[in-house]
């Protein structure tokens, strides 16, 4: 059960951790609600929007891996610390410098640093708690951090509203140093990477490879890294096309819109909360078909109803599905991968389904040209399932692993 008693085990550097990330996420949320105004009123372009998220994807894709390498390099805390006042720097210079190139530039810094940061934070919390509260610690770091889908644009409405733009910049910069006071007063935290006797530096290339390798090694890691990014292309094609199912589809109000947008938030709080407490009764590759399939059932409802309480209900119990199998997710990661190499495979993680997600919201309108909402909401399941198919194929199938011993017995022959 996750009761104050098992959240006082973690100790007090996990906690810290997530107080830290759950502040910073408050921050990042409430910018949301102002900066593509922002951006549109300083270009006049509406274009100008488009290519700013533009960049945040190129730097994701770029920088992601790259994150990875650092992260078993360089002293974990350190680095962040300088990654969270850096983006603190950042965000705070835009409202000053944010017109025309400067604006995109600075940007695109953010971004870059943002990629690296969320490798670093999933690298280091395995340093921070002991292994018998992994679950624990993902079941109520994912609570807190959905919080801030529904906290963050609370917030960001009301400066914006009260203060203007500026006071979303100054807000998110604060959010960020106060992570990084918190990250100070971690203690327990694993230094630079040690190297190995007798062994030279290997270099960025070996490194990086070297992340693929301990990654294809572990059937139950490739399983989770190589399914994720299948559901969450599924989960790019919803996003881009969640608010013409919302209009057209469901027939929502503007206002009824902005809460089934919480909803996912409600979902994951709750999620994160009901893993943290049946982890331990249901063996985790079941908890995450299980996760899947019902995800699956939920979304299917949603496809054949247009009233507003059963819809909200129903997002509702999608996200904390999701929340369930992206938190079997996180755990069997963790223990699949020791702090040596724990960033690489992690950067490999989330540059697989960022770029999943990217190619899922590229083709979404082709699906709803195809069939109309409805169809797509299908494809999205059938998504799903075959993630759920992919995850028993290599997990607990162990295909990768047959290859590999079939190509050394090839080699070895010839």
């Amino acid at each position: 059960m996750m009761n104050i008693k098992s959240v006082r085990q973690m100790g007090r550097d996990a906690l810290l951790f997530i107080f830290g990330q759950t502040i910073s996420g408050i921050g990042d949320m409430a910018q949301l609600v102002g900066l593509s105004l922002y951006v549109y009123r300083a270009s006049d372009n509406i274009f100008a929007v488009s290519a700013l998220y533009a960049i945040e994807a190129l730097s994701m894709i770029i920088f992601g891996q790259l994150g990875g390498l650092f992260a078993d390099k360089w002293d974990r805390k350190r680095s962040l610390v300088s990654l969270q006042l850096l983006q603190a720097l950042l965000i705070g210079l835009l409202p000053f410098f944010g017109r025309g190139v400067a604006l995109y530039l600075l940007f695109f810094l953010f971004t870059v640093c943002t990629s690296i940061s969320r490798v670093f934070q999933t690298a280091i919390s395995g340093d921070l708690v002991a292994q018998e509260h992994y679950e624990r610690f993902q079941g109520l770091y994912s609570s807190l951090r959905s919080s801030t889908v529904v906290l963050g644009p609370l917030v960001g409405s009301w400066l914006f509203t009260s203060y203007g733009t500026n006071a979303l910049f100054s807000f998110n910069a604060l959010s960020f140093v106060i992570c990084a006071v918190t990250l100070m007063a971690i203690s327990g935290c694993r230094g630079a990477r040690p190297e190995r006797p007798g062994a030279g530096k290997p270099g960025l290339a070996a490194s990086w490879l070297e992340g693929y390798r301990v990654l294809m090694s572990n059937p139950s890691l490739a399983a989770v890294v190589l399914s994720m990014p299948v559901v969450m292309m599924g989960t790019g094609i919803l996003n881009s096309v969640f608010i013409g199912i919302s209009t057209d589809l469901w027939g929502l109000s503007d206002r009824q819109f902005g809460m089934v947008m919480a909803a996912s938030g409600i979902g994951g709080i709750f999620g994160g909360l009901v893993y943290g407490n049946i982890h331990s009764r249901i063996q985790p590759k079941r908890l995450f078909h299980t996760g899947l399939l019902a995800k699956s059932a939920v979304l299917l409802a949603a496809a054949y109803t247009t009233n507003f309480l059963s819809v909200f209900l129903l997002l509702v119990f999608n996200s904390l599905f999701f929340s369930l199998v992206s938190s079997v997710a996180g755990v069997l990661l963790l223990r699949g991968t020791s702090s040596l190499e724990r960033g690489r495979v992690a950067g490999i993680a989330n540059s697989m389904a960022f770029i999943a997600m990217l190619l899922g919201s590229s083709v979404s309108g082709f699906f709803v040209l195809l069939g109309g909402y409805r169809f797509t909401i299908i494809t999205i399941l059938a998504f799903h399932l075959l993630c759920s198919f992919s995850f028993w194929l290599v997990g607990s199938r162990g295909i990768l692993k047959r290859e590999a011993a079939g190509a050394v017995i090839t080699a070895a022959g010839n």
